[in-house]
């Protein structure tokens, strides 16, 4: 859908009343199972996402791009999700990588963050015979996109392969239901000075690394709704969630997140927050959480500000997360994890 044909003072209720309260039912009450592209850099987050997604009876994954300017390096990146999908005995999805630098800029994340992505996250994961797709990732957007009707795309990192499709292929948008983003703050403070440099304080990481990408994918037409830190600063894992989850985790798919919160402590100390599983269950159209339609300009300029998805006055070109309900997302999360297919 291009930004022409819907007007964004509309979709507001497009997401089948996510309007922050809770919906009664982990599963979406209406609509047809949506085909969804993942890209993700495959921080320990996105894994959870992608676990609740691959169970998730909402969503179809149609294939899933690395972004290899994120966490993840495109080796490591791509090797964790191919023994993810092993683990989770999932269908064959086809998996690839994009480019490893930023459309524009030197940022990236922490060396000591990728290193610890790249090897799984300390995740148990079996060894496969899964091969990724012979192609990139560009080429993997533009193929799905031309053989799924109207696909909904999820970035979980920067926006690099988005981006790099929509610059290479102008007319892709048109096939393009709706780009949901894990990214941005509009009117939360930053977070790159955790880890980055502590004078950026409006910065969001995803945005931070590729401010070209992000503002290339807003400038394209497409629809885009930013799951910025407005809403995802108020879903922190608490040490009460995190305890639930590893005492109530029964099925392959909740394990994965129950592993992860056993294995590392800064996830469950309450200095995070469930940012791409929030982005995960918003984008399967679950009801967690309210969108407001903003105007948004990606600061590409080096300085205390890049990277800051400034809000300024206009016609609106995204919608950002302004609120999220924090206990029906961890039900839905929880619930859809330990989901079985009977109950599909």
């Amino acid at each position: 859908m291009r930004l022409t044909r819907h007007a964004f003072a509309l979709t507001i209720v497009v997401l089948a009343g996510c309007t922050g309260q809770p919906s009664g039912s982990s599963v979406p009450t209406t609509g047809p199972v949506r085909s969804l592209l993942i890209d993700t850099d495959v921080a320990p987050d996105d894994i959870v996402a992608l676990a609740f997604l691959l169970q998730s009876p909402a969503v179809e994954i149609a294939a899933i791009t690395v972004s290899g300017t994120g966490e993840a390096h495109c080796a490591g990146g791509v090797d964790v999700v191919l023994r993810l999908l092993e683990r989770l005995e999932a269908p064959t999805i086809p998996v690839a990588c994009g480019r490893e630098t930023p459309l524009g800029g030197d940022h990236a994340f922490p060396d000591a963050w990728r290193a610890g992505v790249d090897s799984g996250s300390d995740l148990d994961l079996p060894a496969t015979a899964r091969q990724p797709f012979d192609g990139t990732a560009v080429e993997l957007i533009s193929e799905t996109a031309a053989a799924v009707d109207e696909v909904r795309i999820l970035t979980l990192g920067p926006l690099t392969n988005l981006a790099d499709a929509l610059m290479s292929e102008p007319t892709l948008v048109e096939r393009i239901e709706s780009v949901y983003a894990m990214g941005g703050a509009l009117f939360a403070p930053g977070n790159v000075a955790f880890g980055g440099p502590t004078e950026n304080q409006v910065a969001e990481w995803n945005i931070y690394v590729d401010p070209r990408a992000a503002q290339a994918v807003i400038a394209s037409g497409a629809m885009v709704r930013l799951i910025s830190l407005d809403g995802t600063n108020q879903v922190p894992v608490t040490t009460e969630y995190a305890q639930r989850v590893l005492e109530e985790a029964t099925s392959l798919a909740a394990k994965v997140m129950a592993e992860l919160f056993a294995e590392h402590v800064f996830m469950t100390d309450g200095s995070y927050f469930l940012w791409d599983p929030l982005a995960a269950a918003l984008a399967a159209g679950y009801p967690v959480g309210s969108f407001t339609p903003a105007r948004v300009e990606v600061e590409e300029v080096e300085g205390l500000e890049v990277g800051f998805t400034r809000p300024i006055e206009g016609t609106p070109n995204v919608e950002y997360l302004r609120s999220a309900d924090a206990g029906s997302a961890e039900d839905v999360l929880l619930d859809t994890l330990n989901s079985t297919a009977d109950e599909h």
